[in-house]
């Protein structure tokens, strides 16, 4: 039987309660918008997936042998190229806040996920020569990942 992976049932997760507010591609915003893709539209959302920390309940507790206790960072990243991406980014930035109300953001399907919140989250406005703003709201999400 395959070990279930929690990560991704997380961002699957994410993908089904994000599509409501806009297109959802998991990604990374460092690479996509390189070349001018007119394929992509206006606005969207990226799950940009970032660092994964395990958690220890003290130097004095072994590891378990059946399951470790994870938190993952994922970025959900709403990203424009309107030139009023000010208004934009805040529209989505909300849409991302009702997709993901309540204590564990809408994640509550996914076994395992134990407790989520957003960290500060930073604007960017669009670089010398770009076009794309972006507004980084980092979800950490703590669970437990099953290793059998």
């Amino acid at each position: 039987m395959p070990i279930r992976d929690v990560q991704s049932e997380v961002i699957e997760a994410l993908k089904t309660l994000l599509a409501p507010a806009g297109h959802v591609e998991e990604g990374d915003v460092r690479t996509m918008f390189d070349d001018e893709d007119t394929g992509l539209p206006d606005s969207l959302i990226v799950l940009q997936p970032g660092d994964t920390i395990e958690l220890g309940f003290g130097q004095e507790t072994p590891r378990m042998k059946n399951s470790v206790r994870e938190q993952v960072t994922i970025n959900i990243v709403p990203v424009t190229r309107k030139r009023q991406y000010a208004a934009e980014l805040r529209t989505l930035r909300l849409a991302v806040k009702v997709a993901t109300a309540g204590n564990k953001a809408g994640l509550d399907s996914v076994q395992g996920v134990q407790l989520v919140s957003f960290a500060a989250q930073p604007t960017v406005s669009p670089e010398q020569g770009r076009r794309w703003a972006f507004h980084v709201m980092p979800l950490q999400v703590t669970y437990v990942q099953p290793l059998q």
